[in-house]
This record gives structure tokens, sequence and C-alpha cells, in this order.
């Protein structure tokens, strides 16, 4: 088993994700496990996004349409050979749920350490998303989970949270030996879990 990490310097276009897909393949291990960052600036972007909501700025508007712009365009280029309805219905959920998230900052003028994690996760969220799907391209099987749905359980330190390794270990094993015996490659979501009451948390 072979786990390959990959920062956003590497998925910063199409043209970059696919090369994490080509870099993948030519990998000697059958069974591969890839973890992932946000792409290339958007952990920042995801920052300035809740700060200016959080202060009543309604040009966070603006700098959400930038972020769900570049992911659509990406996920297009990466799928542009056969129908993109599915693949854009998954997309789509989770920049609405951001886009529901943001607008919900705005009106109650909060950001809490907790739903600061929930915003800053989507980065990794909709980064896995885009890589799952160049694979699937590339005629490979894979699946995007989130540090939640990998299994990773953490103590609820919002901002700043720690594995809680033995459940970790137990979900994490059982989550993605399922998807290998498949021979299907997990692309996992790094920088976040949930912690025991199922909210998510970020390893700061």
């Amino acid at each position: 088993m072979e786990v390959i990490k990959f920062g956003g310097s590497s998925l910063c276009n199409s043209s970059t994700i696919r090369r994490v897909g080509e870099i993948l393949i030519s990998r000697r291990k059958k069974k591969k496990i890839l973890v992932l960052s946000a792409m290339g600036g958007i952990t920042n972007k995801l920052i300035s996004l809740g700060e200016l909501a959080c202060s009543g700025n309604p040009e966070y508007k603006s700098v959400y349409q930038d972020l769900r712009d570049r992911h659509l365009k990406s996920l297009i280029e990466l799928v542009s050979s056969k129908d993109v309805t599915e693949v854009e219905r998954e997309m789509k959920g989770l920049l609405d749920e951001l886009e529901e998230l943001c607008y919900g900052i705005y009106l109650l003028r909060e950001l809490s350490d907790r739903s600061r994690d929930e915003l800053i996760s989507f980065g990794e969220r909709l980064s896995i998303v885009l890589v799952s799907f160049s694979l699937q391209e590339m005629k490979n099987k894979s699946i995007p989970l989130s540090g939640k749905d990998a299994g990773i359980v953490t103590d609820s330190n919002f901002g700043d949270s720690r594995p809680l390794m033995d459940t970790t270990r137990i979900r994490v094993s059982k989550t993605i030996n399922e998807y290998l015996a498949k021979n299907t490659i997990p692309v996992i979501a790094g920088f976040a879990g949930a912690d025991q009451h199922d909210h998510t948390t970020t390893f700061g």
C-alpha cells in the first residue's frame, strides 16, 4: 500500500490535476491512497470569504463567485470527454452548501471557530471531487472522501484539533480497506476530520 500526498501547488488548474493522476497511475504499487490539499490559493480565499461575510461586507459574494467559477471551469475541462451533468451536480451541491454557510455568517455577523473549520474544509472537499473525477476520466475507479467520510475522528479543539488515534485507526482501516478491495482509489481530503459529535474540525 502506498499513501501519496499532493499540496495546493500541484492542484492549481486542470493541467496540474491531470498530472497528479498521471503520477499516481505510474506508481507500481497496486493499492494506492491519495491525500489532497485544496487547490492552490483556495484556503486563503475561503479565509477572506469568511472575514468579509462576518464583517457584513457584501463583497464576499464576488469572492465566492470567483471560487465557484474556478472549480466549475476546472471540472468541465477535466471531464470534457463525457456528459458532465452528474459530476457537475456533485460539485454544485458542495458549492451551494458553501454559499449557504457564507450567507449564514453574513446574516449573523459571526464566525465561530467551529464555523470557520467548516468553511475552510471546503477547499479540500472540492479538490477531491476534481481529482477523483479526473482519475475516473482516465479509466480508474476512484472515490472522493472527506476526512470525516474516511473515518478520521478528532477532539473538539476547533482550529487546532488532534486525531483520536485508536478510534481513527479502526474506522479508517475499515473504510479504506473496503475500497482497496474493490480496486478503487480513495481520494481523501487532508487537513480535516470530525469530532465525536460529527462537527468538522481542522488540524490548524
